[in-house]
């Protein structure tokens, strides 16, 4: 693992730099997802979403009423991952809600001229999650009313080089000020034991999520704000890990406010499942020379869902 050093952060003054590193505009191009983590007043909240990139921002597309509008609306701070195979961007940025319907968030000429080109676009992009929910969705108005966009410029960026399923990363380049940050994560004399989740809090199509081991996104308190990083789940019942070096370089915390996100893919909303853990989080490393740093969260919430439809269940104590 390698990190960059400070000299070789670069300003991030116009967002749109980001898509001049080839390996940065891959990722901006062929992500499948974007997860982003934002603070809702009770917890850190991760999940994932279609999203677009066009005119220097993410674009993404969501309910009024859902989780993440609700938790922008006061915190307007979030932290975002996009993956593909080779490569992945941890962003932090400010959301601005768009609603062409009440003209909020498109009053400035800039915001008028970006909508029909960002409005194609995601559609260009995501036309078969766009197909697949126009398939399993309730037709009718209310489907289309109900949307309001999200538009963020990233102020920060990392690019990563990984083996997603692994749960290996190398950081290849930074952008933005990440100066304000914690100590490195110190190794811990007694590692935090972490235990296993009831299963039988979830649906039994869910539970193989949690049994096997697999790639996640981790919501993680910082001084900038919610971030989103790359963990990689070790099974229900075992600590998770991320790498250390990136989680010094962003400035992530030691420990508090926590979630994590289990999740499948695919373009019909019957086969968008997944798990969101969150509670309280500790992170250490296993040793001063270990380049992961163990993950453990104690469980106080389970959030899942199926399609639109999700639950959230306490996690009794």
């Amino acid at each position: 693992m390698t990190t960059a050093s400070p000299s070789s952060i670069a300003p991030l003054p116009d967002a749109g730099l980001l898509a001049d590193d080839p390996r940065a505009r891959e990722v901006l191009e062929k992500a499948p997802v974007l997860h982003s983590a934002v603070d809702t007043g009770r917890g850190l909240h991760v999940t994932p979403t279609a999203f677009s990139w066009s005119g220097g921002a993410l674009w993404v597309v969501t309910t009024r009423q859902s989780v993440k509008v609700r938790a922008l609306r006061r915190r307007p701070q979030l932290g975002l991952l996009l993956r593909t195979r080779r490569h992945g961007l941890v962003l932090t940025g400010e959301a601005e809600l768009v609603d062409p319907l009440r003209l909020h968030g498109v009053a400035r000429p800039e915001r008028v001229l970006d909508m029909p080109f960002a409005a194609a676009h995601y559609l260009r992009r995501n036309y078969r999650h766009v197909a697949g929910v126009l398939r399993d969705a309730t037709p009718g108005p209310a489907m289309v009313l109900d949307r309001l966009a999200i538009r963020v410029r990233p102020n920060r960026a990392v690019l990563l080089r990984g083996d997603s399923p692994a749960g290996v990363s190398e950081v290849l380049a930074a952008w933005g000020d990440w100066s304000d940050s914690d100590p490195a994560v110190a190794p811990a004399p007694t590692a935090p034991t972490t235990a296993p989740l009831d299963l039988s809090l979830l649906p039994v199509e869910l539970r193989p999520l949690l049994r096997r081991p697999g790639p996640g996104c981790l919501a993680w308190p910082s001084a900038h704000g919610p971030l989103a990083l790359p963990v990689h789940w070790r099974g229900n019942g075992a600590p998770s890990d991320t790498d250390a070096g990136l989680l010094s370089l962003v400035g992530g915390w030691g420990g508090g406010s926590a979630g994590l996100s289990l999740g499948t893919g695919g373009y019909r909303l019957v086969s968008k499942r997944g798990v969101l853990i969150r509670g309280a989080g500790t992170a250490w490393r296993q040793n001063s020379a270990g380049h992961r740093a163990m993950i453990a969260i104690a469980a106080r919430r389970v959030t899942f869902w199926e399609g639109e439809q999700s639950s959230t269940v306490p996690v009794p104590s």
